[in-house]
């Protein structure tokens, strides 16, 4: 059996990074919005018990430090099969971006294959598998847009306008442990700083409550962070930030006429990678 499924991006509205756990991990608080940026996947199932992961550009990780092979073998642990499973992903989403490339490609062929192996797992379940394998898969499970709480594990459904996005990746991946790592945080913010709960109805108020703990530690890292938004800023954007822990810039408009003609602004294309992407709900759309 063949199955080709896409995986989409994210992006982070709002990270706010809450504390330092004694696990080494951060409690943070994120609205989250999925955009149409994909990998395709391909899997497929082969003779034996081997798990064999590879990508149009032989980029990813072999093994235990891949992702999508970690998932594999949680899943066929957790139902208790042993087939040989091929995998194969058409790279689009850049790595080391904050646009949750690993994590998307992880929690997309969890539920492709859950669906058959054992089509009774609830999204509960894959989250309990998925929570081992990456702080951002449980939110590429739940396929829409949230709020993710605590680790990445509590998800919470949110409603966003579709937005539009023009997403400069300048080409440098920068490490999401380093990033961490350059955090300087006040523990004592408070959770409820913000009324992330509500219902959003215009780009024009998401534009307003964009920020991002990880972006003064990010801009240390990759200085081109900050090159892309101040070139975003002679466009027709509402607003503009950094990706989870970068290196990704993504600017929010209220159109698609408006996001494409900034995404031909020259100076904004020498910076690196342009996509353009609007919101998804279910995943794909």
């Amino acid at each position: 059996m063949k199955t080709t499924v896409l995986s989409p991006a994210k992006v982070n509205l709002y990270l706010k990074v809450l504390s330092r756990r004694p696990d080494g991990y951060h409690d943070l608080r994120s609205l989250v919005d999925l955009v149409s940026v994909y990998d395709t996947i391909h899997i497929e199932d082969i003779s034996g018990e081997e798990i064999i992961i590879d990508d149009d550009r032989g980029i990813l990780p072999r093994g235990e430090e891949n992702t999508v092979y970690r998932a594999v073998r949680m899943l066929r642990e957790a139902v208790g099969v042993k087939k040989g499973v091929r995998v194969f992903i058409e790279k689009r989403i850049p790595i080391g971006s904050g646009l949750g490339g690993p994590s998307s490609n992880a929690a997309t062929v969890l539920k492709a294959l859950s669906a058959r192996w054992e089509p009774g797992l609830s999204n509960d379940d894959l989250n309990g598998i998925g929570s081992r394998v990456g702080a951002d898969v449980p939110l590429f499970i739940h396929g829409e847009s949230c709020i993710m709480e605590g680790i990445g594990d509590v998800i919470t459904p949110v409603r966003l306008p579709r937005i539009w996005y023009v997403i400069v990746y300048p080409n440098v991946s920068v490490s999401t442990k380093a990033v961490y790592q350059g955090l300087r945080i006040v523990l004592t913010k408070k959770q409820n700083d913000i009324k992330l709960m509500e219902n959003f109805s215009t780009p024009k108020q998401i534009a307003g409550i964009l920020e991002n703990d990880l972006e003064h530690v990010a801009l240390t890292l990759c200085p081109q962070i900050q090159g892309i938004k101040d070139a975003l800023k002679g466009t027709n954007t509402l607003g503009s930030l950094m990706s989870g822990s970068g290196s990704s810039v993504f600017a929010v408009f209220e159109n698609e006429h408006d996001a494409t003609q900034a995404s031909l602004v020259s100076a904004i294309r020498k910076m690196g990678t342009v996509f353009v992407a609007h919101s998804v709900q279910g995943g794909v759309n």
